[in-house]
């Protein structure tokens, strides 16, 4: 009997294995695929740890803070929202807290095969971005419906630089393991096709969140070099770009990428304007974006409900209300799905309450790094780090897309509490 149950123990955790293992493909096929492999997961995670008797987690201070958000949504949900659609979201939202656990636990397991697989996946997909940037379409015939965007493998939802941004502090990491060498390398030409992307926010946050991760891992010499080539590397498509004969020459004509004028406007939109520089003060700039009227319209509508917000996934049924438009330019409408921009959608959501619990927890979490050693916390940091940058554009942090890939990275900081030693998380049970 004792034997049959560990087979099945051992069928579940295989079969988690791969599902874990295949994470990221269900990612860029989309929302229902990817929503049935989370639930899939977090179900047989419960199974195992049942069969296995190692509720791990309830030793885990951080596992009861993220219940008290997740009631909290629930709660928000009934009573603010009334809307049976933040209801469902909020109740299935504990699959995401599963999935942070049942990836830590799996690591622990398989021995970070996944940082491996993963790695594989991310490297296909940055073979596809080149391979559409150069022919126009990726490799199942999909094309970004904006000009100077890449779609790769999401087709019209255009969140690849999404996938990028959350799978490539784990992949750069991988190389680390194998060697500086390697890691270098690998930052730099991953780093180069985050420009081909098109995607401004999520670049600027893979250079920032890359940055820090050097940062921690690399030493002095290392980080001189790096920094070094980068640099050199910048000022090559500077000096290309500001020549005219350089620019006119063999070496001006390799493709855009590698010419100053897309990497500035990659950067900065409308700073160059026809190998000029446009005379625009940061607050003309940034008024001038499609996002401004999402953040004026959020900022209202968080004045106006401070304590509890809107309810979750709200936004979108609130802000295409009149009274939210611009008085000025009743053209622009703040109206949307959702604002935009991570900060600007807690708080008009959930309010100021939810907002407080959420940012409490992330300050917790990154607080308890101080006390752990293993290396892969460091994703998690500086993943973190850059998901709370304010002003950037964002996806939504609550849709599954989001959540998924942010619970991803949040699961290697649940490395830093105690829990992590193999005394306390019996693997062999």
């Amino acid at each position: 009997m004792n034997q049959l149950i560990k087979e099945k123990t051992y069928l579940f955790s295989k079969f988690n294995y791969f599902l874990v293992t295949i994470l990221p493909i269900t990612l860029l096929i989309g929302s229902l695929v990817c929503n049935i492999t989370i639930t899939l997961i977090a179900i047989f995670f419960i199974i195992d740890i049942f069969q296995r008797k190692n509720f791990f987690f309830l030793k885990d201070k951080n596992f009861y803070f993220l219940c008290i958000i997740y009631f909290y949504l629930i709660l928000n949900s009934l009573l603010i929202s009334q809307n049976p659609d933040s209801f469902i979201r909020a109740i299935g939202f504990i699959r995401f807290i599963l999935l942070a656990y049942a990836i830590f636990y799996y690591f622990h397991i398989y021995k970070n095969v996944f940082l491996k697989y993963w790695s594989i996946i991310f490297i296909i997909v940055s073979l596809d971005i080149i391979y559409e940037f150069i022919l126009g379409k990726n490799i199942l015939g999909f094309s970004a419906i904006y000009p100077g965007r890449i779609a790769s493998f999401t087709g019209d939802e255009l969140k690849i630089g999404g996938f990028y941004h959350g799978f490539f502090l784990i992949s750069i990491l991988f190389f680390l393991k194998k060697d500086k060498s390697f890691y270098l390398v690998s930052s730099l030409i991953f780093l180069i096709i985050s420009f081909l992307i098109g995607e401004k926010s999520n670049l600027i946050k893979i250079i920032i969140s890359l940055s820090i991760l050097s940062f921690f891992v690399l030493d002095r010499k290392a980080i001189v070099k790096f920094l070094s080539v980068l640099i050199l590397g910048f000022l090559i498509i500077l000096i290309i770009n500001l020549n005219t004969k350089l620019r006119e020459s063999p070496l001006g004509k390799l493709p855009v990428i590698f010419q100053g004028k897309y990497i500035l406007s990659s950067i900065y939109p409308k700073l160059v304007s026809d190998n000029k520089l446009e005379q625009k003060s940061f607050k003309d700039h940034i008024s001038s974006t499609r996002y401004y009227y999402h953040y004026i319209t959020a900022y209202k509508i968080t004045k106006e409900y401070i304590f509890f917000g809107v309810g979750l996934k709200n936004f979108r049924n609130v802000s295409y209300k009149e009274k939210y438009y611009d008085k000025k330019n009743i053209n622009h409408v703040g109206g949307s799905t959702h604002p935009h921009q991570t900060h600007f959608e807690i708080l008009s959501e959930l309010g100021i309450i939810g907002y407080i619990l959420l940012i409490s927890n992330f300050i917790y979490i990154l607080f308890k790094q101080r006390k752990n050693e293993n290396i892969n916390k460091y994703i998690g940091i500086s993943f973190l780090i850059t998901i709370l940058l304010p002003l950037l554009p964002s996806g939504s942090f609550f849709t599954s897309y989001g959540a998924t890939i942010f619970f991803i990275n949040y699961s290697f900081l649940i490395y830093s509490n105690k829990i992590s030693g193999k005394s306390q998380i019996d693997l062999k049970s």
